[in-house]
């Protein structure tokens, strides 16, 4: 659709009307403006599931950090997982999460120092990918993962 712009200052008695000039045609930029605040736009809901997942992975980002190893009637079974998404359980109620995490720490890492990045991590993951604010993280270390050594040769 072509619109018109006129310019309605002219003045008509000492001269001609001006001519009337295309309007500059609506940019998709402004076609697809911002609404305004997020409450106008309706309402958003974040599953569990989805804060969970968004802080499984966030473990997998921190050097020191991995996924537990699976546990069967309280025993580690198996190594931890480096490159799995780590054990996580939330619960977000008017959009803030409280988040459980298991973790395996590597050797010789500190496991308050890896326990902090890990919240560190979860919080501003969840925060910046789902809008949800994250006010409690607990993190159980549960496996420590000691470096593989070479086999030794008599």
């Amino acid at each position: 659709m072509n619109a018109t712009a006129i310019d309605h200052h002219a003045d008509h008695a000492d001269g001609p009307l001006s001519t009337p000039q295309p309007a500059a045609p609506e940019s998709a930029a402004s076609r697809y403006a911002d609404p305004g605040p997020r409450e106008d736009a309706g309402r958003l809901e974040v599953a569990d599931q989805v804060v969970e997942k968004v802080a499984g992975h966030a473990v997998t980002l921190v050097s020191g950090a991995a996924a537990a190893p699976r546990r069967l009637l309280g025993m580690n079974v198996g190594q931890a997982r480096p490159k799995d998404a780590a054990s996580v359980t939330a619960q977000v109620e008017d959009g803030i999460a409280s988040v459980q995490a298991t973790i395996a720490v590597r050797w010789p890492k500190s496991v308050p120092t890896v326990a902090d990045e890990v919240r560190r991590r979860i919080r501003d993951d969840v925060t910046s990918l789902t809008g949800v604010r994250v006010d409690h993280i607990d993190v159980e270390v549960v496996s420590m993962t000691l470096p593989t050594s070479a086999p030794r040769v008599i």
